[in-house]
């Protein structure tokens, strides 16, 4: 009875991702607050100050922060909710953010919370695509995010993207984190039309790097790619990577929001490849025209729904595989609009 009572409070609710987060829990008939430090929402919140956590958030609250770019955040939160007995759902992106969060696993675990760190399209989407593969034992895992930024071009994600260019990142080779430069590397990949073969960069492993070896150890190779889905876009930081310090000077100015948002693309589209130790390849695609990037929240929002409920079972730090089941996944990806799309190996 106490849990189906739970709170449902979305951090960053006003933002891009929390907004659409909101949008979605009051489509399914919930009663989300929306939380941010801004006037106008219904609790006033900042994430990272552990007096206003304590004063705004109580036990039983199930918490979905979406606030970015989590590769700024502290685990401000997530202490807090060991310490009140509330649960997290984040779409964090961050391969530092939720290692910062693994470190706390003992005092989660001792709470009785429940932590899904990277509820999002990195990483519980990634593990219901390799469980959809059908390949046991994947050794490889690659995932391309190409956004719809005529939608998606906000503050906040432009924020996360300029921090991330040139930047050190983690990614998995051989089994080892290695540290690449992120925006330095490119791979073609080749999709249908009219995509066709699309050069991405490689921002890092993300939380993949981290998560996933988890659930699957024969993971050797992770590795996460982006394409702006903005002409000319790519080629610009690619060279700035060799700048970084530049870059954040310039910043993201309204003019180059506006541009992006003009010039951007309407369908945004994510790949997924899992490969085995035999050379099996498995490729397929998300995609979708207008707000493809609910795929960013519709995990998190399942989640949060099935805890509120309390019907979900896992305790502790959830393993990115057991945050909501594929099939559950994928009828609500397609309710958003967001088609799965098998495609030939290359």
């Amino acid at each position: 009875m106490e849990a189906a009572l739970s709170r449902l409070v979305v951090a960053g609710g006003f933002g891009v991702f929390g907004a659409a987060a909101v949008a979605r829990l009051r489509a399914a008939g919930e009663r989300p607050l929306a939380a941010s430090r801004r006037d106008g929402a219904d609790l006033r919140l900042d994430v990272e100050d552990p007096a206003s956590l304590r004063a705004t958030l109580r036990r039983g609250d199930v918490v979905v922060d979406a606030v970015g770019p989590f590769q700024h955040r502290t685990t401000a939160l997530v202490a807090a909710a060991a310490d009140l007995g509330f649960d997290v759902v984040d779409i964090s992106d961050s391969l530092d953010h939720v290692r910062a969060v693994r470190a706390l696993r003992e005092r989660i675990d001792a709470a009785g919370i429940r932590v899904l760190c990277a509820c999002s399209t990195l990483s519980a989407v990634s593990a219901a695509m390799i469980r959809l593969s059908g390949l046991a034992a994947p050794v490889g895992f690659t995932c391309v995010l190409a956004p719809a930024t005529r939608y998606t071009a906000r503050p906040g994600t432009a924020g996360s993207l300029v921090a991330s260019v040139g930047a050190p990142v983690d990614v998995l080779r051989d089994g080892q984190l290695v540290r690449r430069i992120a925006w330095r590397e490119a791979r073609t990949f080749t999709l249908p039309a009219p995509v066709g073969a699309v050069r991405a960069r490689l921002l890092g492993g993300g939380p993949d790097a981290l998560l996933l070896p988890e659930v699957w150890p024969s993971l050797r190779h992770t590795s996460f790619y982006v394409h702006s889905n903005v002409p000319g876009l790519d080629a610009l930081l690619a060279a700035a990577a060799r700048w970084p310090r530049l870059l954040r000077r310039i910043g993201t100015p309204a003019p180059a929001l506006a541009l992006a948002r003009l010039l951007g693309a309407r369908r945004g589209w994510v790949l997924y490849e899992v490969e085995d130790a035999g050379g099996r390849l498995v490729r397929c695609l998300l995609t979708g025209e207008g707000r493809s990037y609910d795929a960013a929240v519709v995990p998190a929002v399942l989640a949060a729904r099935a805890l509120a409920a309390g019907t979900f079972s896992a305790r502790g730090l959830v393993p990115p595989d057991r945050h909501v089941a594929p099939d559950v996944l994928l009828a609500a990806l397609r309710d958003a609009g967001l088609a799965r799309v098998a495609l030939p190996s290359d």
